[in-house]
């Protein structure tokens, strides 16, 4: 659909030219000429915003560890339970921070002091 847009409007823009009068067509073409140069930055601006959603938002997301039983390991991050693995061995009520994901199991390591205290995790 954008592609549409960015090249159906100065191409509109330049029809104009066919049926207006020049004083007239001159400042409609620079205006949607205008309109298509802020909708192209629109969607530039949109492309480098980091990704949101799926598996490439959860690197370096913060959680709480929420419970460890025989060795697996349950935490919860981005108000979901996940279950994870970590080198180093976890407890109820530590902070974590993601550092990949195997399928749907979390690579976990301790979250140290320095990594965004003031980020509130919402563990209930």
């Amino acid at each position: 659909m954008c592609h549409l847009i960015l090249v159906g409007l100065p191409l509109l823009a330049l029809s104009a030219f066919w049926f207006l009068p020049w004083p007239i067509a001159l400042p409609t073409f620079v205006a949607l000429i205008g309109a298509t140069f802020a909708f192209y930055a629109y969607l530039v601006k949109g492309a480098r915003r980091p990704v949101m959603t799926g598996i490439e938002a959860m690197h370096n997301a913060l959680g709480r560890v929420r419970s460890v039983q025989d060795g697996a390991v349950t935490i919860w991050v981005n108000s979901e339970l996940w279950s994870a693995r970590s080198p180093e061995p976890l407890h109820e009520g530590d902070r974590v921070q993601v550092t990949g994901v195997d399928g749907l199991v979390l690579r976990v390591r301790k979250a140290g002091l320095a990594a965004r205290p003031a980020q509130d995790l919402h563990c209930h």
